[in-house]
């Protein structure tokens, strides 16, 4: 059989698109699809840190000594302390939806191919994010954390963007929305990540 003919006989059952130039290889993500779940699984490991975090001992409970080659981070100021403690509770509700807005997008790739229903998945999210944004420009911030707090900003307003991009693809149906999404998602998931290493050692880093 030539190729022509095979890309009739898998258009005729719904496997390629008219006027495609490549024909979609079944079963394989795309590495859209490969991308976003990298970002999932370090999204999913500041949760698990988030968890740990929550459920470690009160500062006056004892604890085993540990031995640690590393330097240990240094200690925050009091007003620091509160302002770590602050967004602390922005950040909780940060990576979770992070997360859920990955796991979306990998859904939709993966499993529905329903653009509707991304979109209600995604809408409440991207409005999440804007609100998560004000309220983190809104902390009394010590002139020492300025640079964090500026991470965080950036980071918000990424996710903002990438939410934003996703549901411009539920519109229009361009793949380039996603990809898009997906860059801004993962650089945001860093500047978590770098602002968690000044306010909250410990927390989940990529290797």
């Amino acid at each position: 059989m030539t190729l022509p003919d095979q890309r009739r006989k898998l258009a005729a059952k719904g496997q390629i698109a008219a006027g495609e130039d490549s024909i979609r290889t079944i079963g394989i993500p795309d590495l859209w699809t490969i991308l976003l779940a990298t970002a999932v699984v370090v999204l999913a490991g500041t949760l698990v840190f988030a968890w740990q975090h929550e459920m470690r001992p009160s500062a006056g409970a004892p604890t085993a000594p540990q031995m640690s080659s590393r330097a240990a981070p240094r200690a925050l100021s009091p007003a620091e302390e509160s302002y770590a403690a602050s967004l602390w509770d922005i950040h909780r509700d940060v990576t979770l939806s992070a997360v859920t807005m990955s796991y979306a997008g990998i859904a939709y790739e993966t499993e529905t191919r329903d653009a509707s229903q991304l979109e209600r998945k995604i809408e409440p999210i991207a409005k999440f994010f804007g609100d998560a944004e004000q309220k983190v420009r809104g902390l009394a911030v010590p002139q020492s954390l300025s640079k964090v707090q500026g991470q965080y900003i950036e980071a918000m307003t990424l996710y903002r963007k990438a939410s934003d991009e996703m549901l411009e693809f539920t519109k229009d149906g361009v793949r380039q929305h996603l990809i898009d999404a997906q860059s801004m998602a993962f650089t945001a998931s860093e500047d978590l990540l770098r602002a968690g290493e000044v306010l909250w050692p410990g927390q989940y880093k990529p290797h």
